[in-house]
């Protein structure tokens, strides 16, 4: 079963972290900032398999070199 979290990001922005719970999968959707999406993973899931962007401006992806340097995504 697929389960999708929101994370409210910056002023106006959200990320969303996919967890398939079949095969333990975690995946996030435009990372915009490090430390509220990491909050999430490290209490939840502990693990990060997949960074999504839909583009590449900075509201989507300031989290991504963090994340995949903690995470080894």
């Amino acid at each position: 079963m697929l389960k999708i979290y929101t994370i409210p990001c910056l002023n106006d922005n959200y990320s969303y972290i996919l967890h398939d719970g079949e095969t333990n999968i975690v995946a996030i959707v435009d990372p915009s900032e490090f430390q509220s999406c990491d909050k999430i993973i490290s209490q939840k899931f502990k693990k990060l398999d997949f960074i999504l962007n839909t583009h590449h401006h900075i509201d989507h992806t300031g989290g991504n070199k963090e994340l995949k340097k903690k995470y080894n995504s």
